[in-house]
């Protein structure tokens, strides 16, 4: 909702769309700039009219939205055409009575409510963000904003609208004293057909003007989920077989997912924690959690009864008869077959087979693997499992003992996450609702509904569903062993450098914390330090597609640093020497040890003696134990994401986001899942080292800036070995 001291027209309307649309002039070139800085004038979120392109693919144009006059443009300068996402004008209008630039790019990221919003027409229902929560109103004009005193001016677009409330009775206008909002405060579009029966619009005469208004009809009931209704162009058939659906009885149980309409038109989405009949009635009635907070819910109480527990304003009580299956999971009823513009996600079919699939060959990942709605839908806080799935079993063999074990009957969760490993494989996507029911298995109840970091995650995945024992064993100081799923890094800031390698983040750990290795690992997932309850220590840090562990494994014979014989100490303390190369791990031999702490910045080292196995040579070289980085979790605003390596080729590189893109709102739609290819991070990483310490992430192409700044877990293994040891102790 926009304020200030603009001019307010309110454009002429008639009775057709058209009318009141300002559709782009001819010749005319609009822009937005998505990303990136240009050597002069544009910025992220600004908006600009090409006036010329040069040969190298670069905009040359006016700029408008970086001021309080919006409308007004200024000399933009250049722009690369990449960096720009084309607009109409009538978009460009409309975004530009955004004033946020971050708020601009958001409302783009939602392309289906975009383009809902921009085909809106007087009488059309919304749902609109106010101070008093998620309010349902009906748009009554478009309004231009601003003065057009030069050619170039553009007019800013809004909306003025009229709240209703929850009986659709439109509000006083004195609840609503900014009648003029911008796209960004609408939050939903209710379609035509979401409207319930019995709620039409109407002219009336109000002190002299005829306006619309939202009026019930009395002779029409109020209708919820389970009585939809029909559009004009449906056929009776298809209407006689909605009226028999909807009044057959839907077969749901705590723990299903479900969808209820209010008589706004405006669905809720949640999941059904009780089942019963509540004291004082006399059917059967669903206790749903919902997936966001509704004024004048409650945390799970009714009438002065506690059904169960949740947060505040997130409890709601309906008799059964007003729930239906969630729309949003492609459920292959009828009615979804009869409502296929209630936009539920497309579903392609699939049968599972006998055979288990094997992990996607770099030959066909492209293939089956990119583009939208591919990998694995996200839904209510699910990014840290689907990141983590995506990563582990979409072509790497490590953890593929999964699919070479018969199925046990007494775990159930080990087939439904073999039936999502299988699909993924064969299909390249998996829908929500298959995720959902694997979540619900995992033991706690939290795991479906609330935000998780991935290793509480991974933990439960190796240890509960596949029985492996822990993929690390180490010893720590005092010769004490313990196992463990993941690695953590902990070190002091002041012990790396500005760039810090995954490598030396590693090996800085394991020797301040006197960590070794007993074995070597198949599988070795770090997480990157932290710095108190933020999750970033440094502002970014170099991935290492190669890991050496060779100095971290116990008993087992090292080089000397200096010379290249058998090593018989180590020193913490030379870690850090800018003298003797800082960040690798120090270890000499009994001559070289004597020689380096003989100089007086290192007499007061306290280099400690190497456990090394019986009879071992000298002169004899010392293989070298090395793993390779198949995958990336990296974290922003609390949202995970991954880069998978999808084979030996160094381009072979996969960016997934399981909620990548929306369609709908957050009350109504679904998230569409994207796999991207990104060759240009194996460009990045097959740069030298020493090349890449000197690179700044700003510079860098978008997912390499993004996994150097936002990494959050490495993922590496060893080829040639496979995780496939049962836990005797079982689960």
């Amino acid at each position: 909702m926009q304020t200030g001291n603009s001019t307010f027209f309110i454009t002429e309307r008639g009775p057709e769309r058209s009318t009141m649309e300002s559709r782009s002039v001819s010749k005319e070139r609009f822009f937005i700039v998505i990303r990136g800085k240009s050597r002069k004038g544009f910025c992220r979120g600004c908006i600009g009219r090409v006036e010329a392109e040069t040969a190298q693919g670069e905009l040359m144009g006016l700029m408008y939205g970086c001021g309080s006059n919006n409308g007004t443009p200024k000399s933009g300068g250049l722009v690369r055409a990449e960096d720009t996402y084309p607009l109409s004008r009538h978009q460009a209008q409309l975004l530009l009575y955004i004033s946020s630039p971050s708020r601009r790019l958001e409302v783009l990221c939602n392309p289906q409510l975009f383009s809902a919003i921009c085909d809106l027409s007087p009488g059309d229902l919304v749902v609109m963000a106010h101070k008093r929560g998620h309010v349902p109103a009906v748009v009554k004009n478009l309004m231009q904003i601003g003065k057009k005193e030069n050619r170039e001016d553009l007019n800013m677009l809004g909306f003025e609208v009229e709240f209703v409330d929850s009986e659709n009775n439109v509000l006083p206008s004195k609840l609503a004293p900014q009648p003029i909002f911008t796209a960004a405060d609408i939050i939903q579009v209710v379609p035509s057909y979401a409207v319930p029966l019995g709620l039409q619009c109407r002219d009336i005469e109000n002190g002299g003007s005829r306006r619309k208004v939202v009026m019930r009809i009395n002779s029409m009931p109020s209708i919820g989920t389970s009585a939809r209704p029909f559009m004009e162009h449906q056929s009776e058939q298809s209407v006689i077989r909605n009226q028999k659906l909807s009044t057959s009885p839907v077969p749901l149980e705590v723990g299903s997912l479900v969808e209820v309409v209010n008589n706004a038109g405006i669905t809720v989405y949640g999941v059904i924690r009780w089942l019963g009949t509540p004291e004082g009635k006399v059917d059967t009635w669903a206790g749903i959690e919902l997936d966001f907070e509704v004024k004048g819910c409650s945390d799970g109480v009714y009438k002065d009864r506690r059904y169960f527990t949740c947060k505040g304003n997130s409890a709601l009580f309906v008799p059964i008869t007003k729930c239906c299956p969630d729309s949003r999971f492609g459920h292959s009823s009828e009615v979804t077959e009869t409502f296929k513009s209630t936009e539920v996600p497309p579903v392609p079919s699939y049968e599972e087979l006998e055979e288990d699939a094997p992990p996607v060959p770099e030959s066909k990942a492209v293939s089956l693997f990119v583009g939208k709605m591919k990998g694995i839908q996200g839904h209510i806080n699910s990014c840290y499992l689907d990141a983590t799935l995506f990563s582990l079993f979409s072509s790497s063999v490590t953890v593929d003992a999964i699919c070479n074990k018969p199925a046990d009957k007494e775990q159930p969760i080990t087939c439904i996450l073999k039936s999502i490993v299988n699909r993924l494989r064969r299909q390249g996507y998996v829908p929500a609702q298959s995720v959902m029911n694997f979540r619900k298995k995992l033991g706690c109840e939290t795991f479906s509904k609330n935000e998780k970091d991935p290793e509480e995650f991974i933990s439960v995945l190796f240890q509960k569903v596949l029985c492996i024992e822990p993929l690390l064993k180490l010893r720590s100081e005092g010769g004490t062993s313990q196992g463990a799923y993941t690695l953590q890094i902990f070190l002091e800031k002041e012990q790396m450098g500005q760039t810090p390698t995954v490598q030396k983040l590693l090996d800085t750990s394991c020797m301040s914390g006197d960590i070794k290795f007993e074995t070597m690992p198949s599988c070795l997932i770090i997480q990157m330090p932290r710095c108190g309850n933020k999750y970033k220590m440094f502002s970014h840090i170099l991935p290492s597609t190669e890991l050496d562990i060779t100095d971290l494994l116990y008993n087992c014979p090292r080089e000397c640093f200096i010379c290249g014989q058998t090593a018989r100490f180590e020193c913490l303390q030379c870690l850090p020497d800018c003298k003797l190369q800082p960040g690798r791990i120090k270890q000499y031999c009994s001559t070289c040890n004597t020689q380096v702490h003989s100089h007086r910045s290192r007499r007061s080292h306290s280099p400690r003696a190497l456990v090394l196995p019986a009879g071992v040579a000298a002169d004899v070289p010392v293989p070298r134990h090395t793993m390779q980085l198949f995958g990336v979790l990296c974290i922003q605003t609390s949202h995970y994401v991954s880069f998978v390596k999808y084979g030996p080729g160094s381009h072979s590189w996969l960016f997934f986001d399981s909620m990548a893109d929306r369609h709908g709102d957050d009350q109504s739609g679904y998230n569409i899942p994207q796999v991207r290819a990104c060759p240009e991070l194996g460009d990045f990483l097959s740069r030298p080292e020493e090349e890449l310490t000197r690179v700044s992430p700003a510079l860098a192409p978008e997912l390499v800036r993004r996994l150097l700044c936002d990494s959050y877990m490495f993922l590496y293994h060893s080829p040639e070995m496979s995780v496939s040891i049962p836990n005797n102790g079982g689960p």
